[in-house]
């Protein structure tokens, strides 16, 4: 354990850029009926409609066959089953159920088990839970009076009886672990189930490799079965992203090219290695990168390209006032986009390069005149809001051409590198111009910042042979600002910090108060100073430690040295206030009590709530809102913050282009969006042929 820092108090309000007019707010492409995997709710709608499910039993049914991980028994679907690599450094395995759906499409038993819970909680269930049991994981959801087990990892769940298994009850956890002939009951032979007891599939390759009655022991060994009764799965990312003039987004159907994927660290006593593990008993290779070891499905990637204005002051990121500096002029004789130092001053611009998916890599490029070694331009790429810069290339004279550079790379390994943007979701790009005599000595122009992004292909629209039904919908008209925090630097972000301190115990950072007395952290959220606070968003995990802890590495337990003198009188909660000094509205605080639906109170609980709050309907004119978060008696290891603002209403026109392939021949089609706010249907006839291949969906804000 290494102590971080003690209670200090640090004032520095959080500052964003200036948004843009004439931009496209979450725009968002569908075939007509397919699940909008931007939001839950809407996928749980649609999957209701598409199955015709109308009772609770039907429709956690299909919400659990949404998740069946295993092609080889089930028509491939949403996500599959691989160890290893959806992994996002300092919080470790991935855990939010938009993240897992867009960007990865992949992980564990410990992600897809809460990943359905989220969906029966979107689909309209009085309540759903995780239980980790003995290194597995599983859902439950209650209806018809019960609880429900439903395991869409090793694809299945049984129900009680020797009758017809669609209509006997679903079992348990309770009842499982009370009972190994539920499961082993419906065995005709270590290898063979009997059909007319189960649903199927019913853990196809465990029947297969004679392994149902470890897969019962799971359960009936009870000691080590812990439910976690809140839930388990943060809420706090969203799909949002802004086209700005000159930007482009591409999402491809498959990778660019193979050894093109995110590759997650692990960070262990300051040392980072890759966290996927070969595995050569399951033909797992690090090198062949995340696809399916037991399908075809693969992992996509894509393109965030901006190409911004360079002597127009609305394309920057003004931080802290100083993202742009006047010493870039556009020369006045100019047709086109050249821009040159103005002084012998340096010359400073700074870019927000956000993305609603995981970031793989960035590349920059631009093409530049400079006329001595003395001339420069360098680019650098913050993560922590501007505070810290890690460099990224730079370019002397005497030089004239084109010329590019990428992130910073921190580590090689076997199989790829980590970058300095690499697992994030927002970077900064700085772009520095110096040198003596500027009129002649330093000319840049066509600037192009590219993040390269990681996508899941199930979620794009596909097209199919003939004429297909589109539909675009545009997300809210909202700017979303992600506040980058760190808990192992937590003064430097907030306005003020008192009692609370940051621990490292076996690479797990957590927050704590002093002698497990009251402590608290006031943060200081303001809008940009062109407009208002819309909305905001606050959460984070918090936790009752009793000598458990959550590891990141397994999204499983861990012993801890660290376990609240009083668990049951442990407190947290979540206040905003416009003014620093109060009053404070509580917008979440940790109850204890637990409501048992099912009139069955389980101890064995592991207390650890994940919480997300989103408020809105602010008072008319906010710039500055006020957050604090008090812990007393209980720790937390994730912060989540994000701002919105409502830029002005005026938008810029949408072109989406499909690309697809027939045979040896490659088509596309564009679709001109003069109205983005409204929703649009559009057709993509992609011909007659038998089978086409889908390539890329393209957005692009002129």
């Amino acid at each position: 354990m290494k102590r971080l820092f003690s209670t200090l108090i640090f004032s520095l309000l959080l500052f964003f850029g200036q948004p843009i007019s004439a931009q496209v707010y979450n725009p968002w492409v569908l075939a007509k009926g397919q699940p909008d995997t931007r939001d839950l709710r809407k996928v749980t709608e649609a999957l209701y409609a598409q199955a015709g499910a109308r009772t609770d039993r039907e429709k956690a049914e299909i919400l659990w066959r949404f998740l069946l991980t295993d092609g080889r028994f089930v028509e491939p679907g949403m996500f599959y089953h691989i160890a290893g690599w959806a992994y996002e450094e300092p919080c470790g395995e991935v855990l939010d159920p938009l993240k897992l759906l867009n960007s990865y499409g992949f992980g564990l038993c410990y992600q897809d088990g809460p990943l359905l819970e989220s969906l029966f909680e979107a689909g309209g269930f009085k309540d759903s839970r995780v239980w980790f049991v003995t290194g597995h994981t599983v859902a439950e959801v209650f209806f018809d009076g019960k609880y429900n087990m439903f395991d869409s990892d090793m694809l299945g769940y049984t129900t009680l009886g020797q009758g017809d298994p669609r209509k006997s009850p679903v079992a348990s956890v309770h009842e499982l672990e009370l009972d190994s002939t539920i499961i082993l009951g419906k065995m005709l032979a270590p290898n063979k189930a009997d059909s007319t007891k189960v649903v199927y599939p019913w853990y196809p390759a465990d029947v297969h490799a004679r392994a149902m009655s470890g897969y019962a022991e799971l359960f009936t060994s009870r000691e080590d079965n812990w439910l976690y009764p809140y839930p388990r799965s943060p809420q706090g990312h969203s799909m949002d992203f802004t086209l700005r003039p000159g930007e482009r987004l591409v999402r491809y159907f498959a990778p660019e090219r193979d050894s093109l994927y995110y590759l997650p660290y692990k960070n262990k006593g300051g040392v980072w290695s890759e966290f996927p593990q070969e595995r050569e008993e399951y033909k797992i290779r690090t090198g062949d990168g995340p696809k399916s070891q037991k399908d075809w499905r693969r992992w996509a990637t894509g393109r965030i390209e901006y190409q911004p204005q360079l002597w127009n002051k609305d394309s920057y990121y003004p931080l802290s006032g100083a993202g742009f500096n006047e010493n870039l002029k556009l020369p006045v004789s100019s047709m086109d986009s050249l821009t040159r130092l103005d002084s012998t001053s340096p010359a400073t611009a700074v870019f927000e390069m956000p993305s609603p998916y995981v970031l793989i890599d960035a590349e920059f490029s631009l093409a530049a005149n400079l006329a001595t070694p003395e001339h420069r331009v360098t680019f650098e790429t913050s993560t922590d809001g501007g505070r810290t810069w890690q460099y990224a290339g730079n370019i002397s004279g005497p030089f004239h051409g084109p010329w590019q550079t990428r992130a910073g790379v921190l580590t090689v390994s076997d199989h790829g590198t980590r970058t300095a943007v690499s697992g994030l979701y927002c970077y900064l790009v700085r772009v520095r111009m110096s040198g003596p005599d500027p009129a002649q000595g330093v000319m840049i122009w066509d600037l192009r910042l590219t993040s390269l992004i990681q996508v899941n292909p199930r979620t794009l629209p596909a097209l199919n042979p003939g004429v297909n039904e589109l539909v675009y919908s545009p997300g809210p008209r909202l700017k979303k600002w992600t506040v980058p925090l760190a808990l192992d630097r937590l003064a430097e972000f907030a306005l003020k910090v008192d009692n609370l301190e940051c621990v490292i115990e076996n690479d797990n950072l957590i927050i704590l108060p002093g002698a497990w007395k009251e402590g608290q952290a006031v943060f200081a959220l303001a809008a940009p100073d062109s407009g208002e606070l819309t909305e905001f968003q606050a959460g984070g995990r918090f936790l009752v430690l009793e000598h458990l802890a959550p590891e990141k590495t397994t999204a499983e337990t861990r012993k801890t040295s660290y376990s609240s003198p009083s668990p049951s009188q442990a407190k947290a909660s979540i206040a905003w206030s416009l003014s620093p000094d109060g009053p404070y509205t509580t917008i979440w605080e940790y109850n204890p009590a637990i409501s048992w639906l099912d009139n069955k109170p389980e101890k064995r609980t592991l207390r650890w709530p994940e919480v997300d709050r989103r408020i809105s309907g602010l008072p008319s004119g906010v710039k500055v809102v006020y957050l604090k978060y008090t812990l007393d008696g209980m720790a937390l290891d994730d912060l989540r913050i994000a701002l919105f603002t409502s830029p002005p209403a005026r938008q810029s026109r949408l072109v989406i282009t499909h690309v697809w392939a027939a045979g040896n021949s490659q088509s596309s089609q564009t679709m001109e969006i003069t109205k983005p706010e409204k929703e649009t249907s559009y057709k993509v006839d992609a011909g007659t042929g038998s089978k086409i291949e889908n390539k890329a969906v393209i957005f692009y804000c002129p």
